[in-house]
């Protein structure tokens, strides 16, 4: 591989894993655009979810007396619903569509949370809705496109603003669903060789990442983490329309 594709492959890669390190999510969606102006879609994509895997179980050993195992449980379930549909139905739905409309929602309800916690305006409790439908469009996202983390970001926020319960959580959710979906790439014969040379090469910066991404969030403040997250997800909405 050319030498100035790797570096801004390795530059993608070390900045998507370290919004993951910090918030739970977001490395896939950040990377997926911007890899594909250097490679073929088919060949980051299973690479990207098999590092995510490992990424997130280095965050959740190291967060885990913080995960809710009741609420995750009912996460799983939900997403379980929609992965199975993704994998289906992923190539029959055009993913520039559904990444706009994805995108006016994401900047739409990030945006508007950005603005309360800005704001300090005040949300009674009893007022938030955890929607349930969330999960199951997470999943069936995540399977079909890889982009199945704002969704769950937006669950999440609902549920706690503990930041390492937030992380620890939907890294997690990674690595119990993700393994299927790679799986099911597997079984349609979409691994190769050149994907497990990739991995090799890209694998040492996610580790780097994950390094810088644990120092950030033993330094960022409880408001500091919703800021930083409500601002990613706007962020990655505006790629969704690239």
């Amino acid at each position: 591989m050319d030498i100035s594709i790797m570096f801004l492959l390795s530059l993608i890669v070390f900045i998507g894993f370290w919004i993951q390190t910090v918030s739970g999510f977001g490395a896939m969606i950040f990377t997926i655009p911007l890899t594909m102006l250097l490679i073929d879609r088919s060949l980051y994509l299973p690479v990207g979810l098999l590092m995510a895997v490992l990424q997130s179980i280095a965050v959740v050993y190291k967060d885990k007396e913080h995960i809710l195992k009741k609420d995750f449980l009912i996460l799983l379930a939900l997403a379980g619903i929609g992965a199975p549909v993704g994998l289906l139905l992923g190539d029959a739905i055009d993913s520039k569509l559904m990444n706009i409309f994805l995108g006016l929602f994401i900047i739409g309800n990030s945006g508007y949370s950005l603005y309360i916690v800005l704001r300090k305006i005040h949300v009674d409790e009893k007022m938030k809705k955890y929607h349930l439908t969330y999960p199951v469009l997470s999943g069936f996202l995540q399977a079909a496109y890889g982009v199945g983390g704002p969704l769950i970001g937006t669950y999440m926020n609902k549920l706690t603003h503990h930041k390492r319960t937030y992380r620890a959580m939907i890294s997690l959710y990674w690595i119990v669903l993700n393994p299927f979906i790679i799986i099911g790439y597997a079984l349609r014969g979409n691994i190769t060789m050149e994907h497990g040379e990739l991995f090799l090469l890209l694998f040492p910066v996610v580790l780097l990442a994950l390094y810088v991404g644990n120092r950030t969030i033993d330094k960022i403040s409880k408001k500091g983490f919703q800021i930083f997250v409500h601002s990613m997800l706007v962020s990655i909405g505006f790629t969704l329309f690239f």
